[in-house]
C-alpha cells in the first residue's frame, strides 16, 4: 500500500511538472511572438464610459467620446499614467483627466498641475498594468505558478493561462494560435457588485518596430464597456519615468470621519466627507437617508446613529438613487436587516446585487448572507409614527438618472436631495446658466406642492435655507 502511495505521489509530481512546463512553454512562445518590452507609450482615441453612473440600474455606463487618450507604462517601475481629453468640455471631472500610479501610490493630476493623492485606487491601477498583453506575460512568467488549459474558440485552438497576480487576483489570459494575447480577465471587488467581472479584450495586432501590439482595446467592468480605444501610435521601450510627487509619497489613507449636526428635533445631518447622510429618530426605530461610498462609511454612520439614538434599531435606509457613489454602503445595511427604500425600478437590480458573492474583499453581507428586504417606491412612500414623518417621492425629468428620489421630513419641512443641488460656500454668486437638474428639482418641488424651509444636499456644505436654493435657481 505504501509503495502504491509513493508511486502515485511521484506520478502526480511528474504531471504537475509537465503541466508547469506546458504553461512555461506557452508563455515563452507568446513572448517570442509579441516581443519583449520594458515600457511603452500609447496614444489614440475612442470612448470612455462613466462607471457606476448608468441612467437606469442595470444599463450600460454613459459613454463619453474622447478627443484623445495617452498611456505611458513602465513595467519595471510598476507605474502607469493615463491622460484623457474628452470632446465635451462639460464632462464630469473636467475635460482633461489624468490618473497615475507607481507601486502602491496613486494620484490624479488636476487642471492646475497639482497631484491629488488617491491611494485607495493604487491596487486597481496596478492590476491594470498586469492585464495589458505584455504585462500579463511578464507577470505570469514571474509568478512561477501559472497553469494552462486548451480549448477551441471560433474553430481555432487557444490556450488559457492562469495565475494569481498581486497575491490576490486570479488572472486568465487567452493566447491564440499565433501567440497573441487576445483577452485577460479577472474579478475585482466592488462595494455594490461584489466580485465584479473585469475584462480586457485585444485585437487588430500590428507590428511596431518588431513588437506586436493590439490597436483595438476594449475594457469592461460589471458587464459593460468602460473603455473602447483605437490606438494610432505605439512606441515600445520609449523612456517612461513616473516619479511619485512628495505630497503623494507622504500621504496616508484618509480616515473615515462623521461630523454630526442636529438640524431639527430628532433629525441629524452626518457630514465629514464628500457624501453625507441623515439620521431621523422615530418612536421605536431609526431611519437613515443615504448609504454612500463604501462599507467603512456605512459602518461609521451606523455607529453614530446608534450613539445618537441608543436602544432603537435602524429600520429603514432611504436610497436616493442607484449610482455607485450613493449606494456603495447599501450591502452593509442589508446585513443589518434594514429595509432598503428605493425606486421600484431598482428592485430587481438590488435583489441581485445584494446577494452577489464578495470573496475577494469579504464584506458584512457576504458573511451574513441576509435576504434583502426592499420597499419599492412607485410614486410615494411614507414613513411615520404620527409625530415624525418622511415622505419619499420619485422625481420626474432628471437628466442625471431616471430613478431619482427625494425625501421630505415633517414637521421640520426639510427637503433632502442628491446631485441636483450641491450648496457651495456661503454668498457664492448664482451660476449662469443655472444647472438643468437644479431647475428640474425646483419643478418637482412645485409639482408635489412641497413647502421646504431647509434644503439638505447629499453633496455640498450641508443644510441651507430654502431661500438660498431659490436664489441659486433664479426663483427668489
Amino acid at each position: 500500500m505504501t509503495r502504491r502511495l509513493i508511486g502515485l505521489t511521484a506520478l502526480l509530481a511528474m504531471a504537475a511538472t509537465l503541466f508547469a512546463e506546458d504553461a512555461k512553454t506557452v508563455l515563452q512562445n507568446a513572448q517570442k511572438a509579441m516581443g519583449s518590452v520594458q515600457s511603452v507609450q500609447l496614444s489614440g482615441t475612442g470612448m470612455n464610459a462613466f462607471f457606476g453612473q448608468a441612467l437606469s440600474a442595470g444599463k450600460e455606463w454613459p459613454r463619453r467620446d474622447l478627443e484623445s487618450v495617452a498611456v505611458a507604462i513602465n513595467y519595471q517601475q510598476k507605474s502607469d499614467r493615463i491622460e484623457y481629453v474628452f470632446k465635451t468640455p462639460g464632462v464630469f471631472g473636467g475635460q482633461r483627466q489624468n490618473s497615475v500610479v507607481n507601486g502602491d501610490k496613486a494620484w490624479t493630476v488636476g487642471a492646475n498641475g497639482a497631484a491629488n493623492p488617491q491611494l485607495a485606487a493604487a491596487e486597481e491601477r496596478q492590476l491594470q498594468i498586469w492585464m495589458t498583453p505584455h504585462g500579463f506575460l511578464q507577470a505570469a512568467a514571474a509568478a512561477g505558478n501559472a497553469t494552462v488549459k486548451s480549448r477551441t474558440e471560433n474553430g481555432r485552438k487557444v490556450n488559457v493561462v492562469s495565475f494569481t497576480a498581486m497575491n490576490k487576483f486570479k488572472l486568465d489570459g487567452t493566447i491564440d494560435s499565433d501567440g497573441l494575447v487576445t483577452k485577460v480577465e479577472t474579478r475585482f471587488p466592488n462595494p455594490v457588485l461584489g466580485d465584479m467581472p473585469y475584462v480586457f479584450t485585444y485585437s487588430d495586432y500590428k507590428d511596431f518596430g518588431g513588437i506586436k501590439f493590439p490597436t483595438k482595446i476594449v475594457q469592461s467592468e460589471g458587464g459593460f464597456s468602460v473603455n473602447e480605444l483605437t490606438l494610432t501610435s505605439v512606441q515600445p521601450n520609449a523612456p517612461v519615468d513616473i516619479p511619485v510627487p512628495a505630497n503623494v509619497q507622504s500621504a496616508t489613507m484618509p480616515v473615515v470621519t462623521v461630523a454630526t449636526t442636529k438640524i431639527a428635533d430628532g433629525v441629524w445631518f452626518l457630514g465629514g466627507g464628500s457624501h453625507h447622510s441623515l439620521v431621523i429618530e422615530f418612536n421605536n426605530f431609526i431611519t437613515v437617508i443615504e448609504a454612500p461610498l463604501t462599507e467603512e462609511r456605512s459602518e461609521a454612520v451606523i455607529a453614530e446613529a446608534k450613539k445618537l439614538v441608543p436602544n432603537k434599531p435602524i429600520k429603514y435606509l432611504v436610497n436616493t438613487h442607484h449610482h455607485f457613489d450613493h449606494s456603495g454602503g447599501l450591502r452593509t445595511y442589508v446585513a443589518e436587516g434594514v429595509t432598503i427604500v428605493t425606486n421600484a425600478a431598482n428592485k430587481p437590480y438590488w435583489e441581485k446585487a445584494f446577494m452577489a458573492p464578495a470573496t475577494i474583499a469579504p464584506d458584512e453581507q457576504s458573511k451574513a448572507h441576509k435576504k434583502p428586504s426592499i420597499q419599492a417606491v412607485a410614486d410615494k412612500y411614507v414613513i411615520t409614527d404620527g409625530k415624525q414623518t418622511i415622505e419619499v417621492y420619485n422625481t420626474v425629468g432628471d437628466g442625471h438618472t431616471n430613478e431619482l428620489m427625494i425625501a421630505y421630513i415633517l414637521p421640520a419641512k426639510i427637503l433632502v436631495e442628491a446631485d441636483s443641488y450641491s450648496p457651495g460656500p456661503p454668498n457664492t454668486p448664482p451660476p449662469s446658466p443655472v444647472p438643468p437638474n437644479a431647475l428640474v428639482l425646483y419643478d418637482n418641488i412645485q409639482r408635489l406642492k412641497l413647502d421646504p424651509v431647509t434644503v439638505v444636499g447629499i453633496h455640498g456644505r450641508g443644510p441651507v435655507p430654502m431661500a438660498e436654493f431659490l436664489k441659486f435657481v433664479g426663483k427668489s
